[in-house]
């Protein structure tokens, strides 16, 4: 269980991708560990902060995880994923939103708004030349309704509702269509078997024909 007075905490991607010139040149990865190192709360509190050599999601480096306060997430407030966060004024947005109480507790600055990705983000596959506005204007569509989600999660109070997981879906639909669609697989299989059997007992009948 989190504790009440616990300050937010960081988990920043070090040393995979994230935080490598090869990865993200131009930027100066270790003065910007260094600012992220000296963040502060709104009761001037030292914001924890701990590395990880990779994350997962390496095509948006550099990633941070912003882990809600102890009042953050006992109001609801769950961890946000930021990516592609190079530039200085994202530290700037981001203590800003720490200073204001964080996940749970505080809007998400616009600026970070753009940023937001979760840990299950999917690299974007190339598009084919022919389809490739078509592909394109979709993936965007996709993006912008997971960032619309994710942008929700991290309003003050807006825990799941009873009954459903963190990510919004409802265990018992979820069960319910899987068996759903298993039912329509196995009926189709078995519309196929008849069909062979048929054409078996077709065949047979020729051949019983054909011999007399």
């Amino acid at each position: 269980m989190e504790p009440a007075g616990r300050p937010c905490r960081l988990v920043v991607c070090r040393g995979c991708c994230c935080g490598t010139r090869k990865k993200v040149p131009g930027v100066d990865h270790a003065a910007q560990l260094a600012r992220l190192r000296g963040l502060r709360d709104g009761r001037g509190r030292d914001v924890p902060v701990r590395t990880s050599t990779c994350l997962g999601i390496c095509f948006q480096a550099n990633v941070v995880v912003v882990q809600p306060s102890g009042e953050g997430r006992a109001r609801g407030g769950r961890p946000v994923w930021l990516g592609e966060f190079t530039e200085d004024r994202l530290v700037d947005d981001l203590q800003e939103w720490i200073a204001e109480g964080g996940p749970g507790a505080a809007p998400l600055p616009e600026r970070l708004a753009g940023h937001l990705t979760s840990k299950d983000a999917k690299k974007p596959k190339k598009a084919k030349k022919k389809a490739k506005d078509k592909k394109s204007k979709k993936l965007k569509k996709a993006r912008e309704a997971e960032q619309e989600r994710l942008r929700d999660d991290a309003r003050p109070g807006s825990a799941a509702p009873a009954g459903t997981r963190a990510d919004g879906t409802d265990p018992k639909a979820t069960k319910a269509k899987k068996k759903d669609t298993k039912a329509k697989k196995k009926a189709k299989r078995d519309k196929k078997e008849d069909k062979k059997a048929k054409r078996g007992k077709k065949a047979e009948r020729r051949e019983k024909k054909d011999r007399r």
